[in-house]
């Protein structure tokens, strides 16, 4: 009695999903730091992607932008490249020095702000407010 109920028709699948599946919202800042690490020498696109828990074809669209921002005059440029570099540097009064190992060597660190065509670098420990100063006046300057 059931088959014959049944005949002709087929079976048919339903699958319920629970809970809502949400894109993932990347703050400025986020897409920021995650283009600058994608390119950073001989970085590689898909592992950057990946240790960040991104696409890489979405990590292309945010490069894509960031290049387009940057080289369009009109628009104030999302992305500012950042580096922090130290440099050895070693006394130059070499009569002074009695011996190498005697030698103290101090480190001296820049962190190097890039926007647009130019590059300012400023000196480890400059206050906040110097920094801002010469943001905002390369921002004008565009």
């Amino acid at each position: 009695m059931l088959d014959a109920m049944h005949e002709g028709r087929t079976y048919q699948r339903v699958e319920l999903i629970t809970g809502g599946r949400r894109r993932r919202s990347w703050t400025s800042e986020e897409k920021a730091r995650i283009v600058a690490e994608s390119a950073e020498p001989n970085a590689n696109i898909s592992d950057v992607a990946r240790r960040n828990g991104v696409s890489r074809g979405l990590l292309t669209v945010w490069r894509r932008q960031a290049w387009e921002a940057r080289s369009t005059s009109e628009h104030e440029s999302l992305f500012a490249a950042v580096r922090v570099r130290c440099v050895e540097e070693r006394p130059q009064n070499a009569a002074a020095i009695v011996e190498e190992r005697d030698a103290v060597s101090v480190v001296s660190c820049t962190i190097e702000v890039s926007m647009a065509d130019a590059t300012v670098r400023v000196p480890m420990g400059a206050d906040s407010a110097t920094v801002n100063a010469v943001i905002s006046a390369l921002r004008r300057s565009r």
